[in-house]
């Protein structure tokens, strides 16, 4: 299995939380800064029942359409084991979500499969928890194991969570992982992505996770934090400028 990104890419995975229509991806993958890594939730984890849990099958069937006409690396959320077999063939990468960072069976199957994974730090794991997390992927090398700092929860209350760049930064010079930055997570609100985003390159993170949607404000879940694809753009202007200076290469 070769590596999906070299040692100076800073990669910008893109996309909507959940997809949610065909036109909806479109919208997105046709954007002025195209996205060539994109990411949308099929499963969701939701702390609500009621809340949108995603498309499922008909997720599965738009990404395979859209692969058909044009190309892209497409990542999203595993959220059983059983999900595997159905969704290997559209998925470059895994995503495994901060609630099923501890779940060890899960890691132990992914790691039996070709596919990198980015795994999601828990709500309020410690560094160390995190890292030990990473034993269960082994198989997978350790080039295809991404830890996507997300913020963790505090005693802040005027933040969606906290962004822990200092993680970032222990991690980038202890340890061999690729490490990215969820900023929209983190702050849970979108007029903050864009500076978090920056301090997260600023920090030595090899690429971000950034959730998108082209109206946020319909968006069926987390509306609050969705870059619109103006907004998204914006991001891509201001990383090319800022990335030479850290002597990273801007990958979308």
């Amino acid at each position: 299995m070769r590596p999906i990104f070299s040692k100076s890419d800073f990669f910008v995975i893109s996309g909507p939380c959940a997809i949610e229509s065909y036109d909806q991806m479109t919208a997105i993958l046709n954007s002025e800064h195209k996205p060539s890594l994109i990411r949308g939730g099929i499963y969701k984890m939701r702390t609500k029942k009621s809340s949108f849990q995603g498309l499922g099958a008909e997720a599965i069937e738009i990404i395979k359409d859209l692969k058909d006409k044009m190309p892209f690396q497409f990542i999203t959320e595993i959220t059983d084991p059983r999900q595997i077999e159905t969704l290997m063939p559209i998925v470059d990468c895994f995503q495994v979500g901060a609630r099923n960072m501890y779940n060890y069976e899960l890691l132990k199957e992914l790691s039996h499969h070709k596919r990198p994974v980015v795994l999601k730090r828990g709500f309020s794991a410690t560094i160390q928890e995190w890292l030990g997390a990473t034993e269960y992927l082994h198989d997978l090398g350790e080039e295809n194991i991404f830890l996507c700092e997300r913020g963790i929860r505090t005693f802040e209350t005027k933040l969606r969570n906290t962004l822990d760049l200092g993680a970032v930064i222990y991690l980038k010079n202890n340890h061999p992982f690729k490490v990215i930055v969820d900023p929209s997570h983190a702050m849970g609100d979108s007029k903050y992505v864009t500076d978090a985003s920056l301090a997260a390159l600023a920090a030595g993170a090899d690429g971000l996770l950034v959730e998108t949607h082209p109206t946020p404000k319909h968006a069926l879940s987390d509306p609050e934090q969705a870059l619109d694809l103006d907004l998204y753009n914006e991001l891509i202007k201001k990383l090319q400028k800022a990335c030479p200076i850290f002597e990273k290469e801007l990958r979308i």
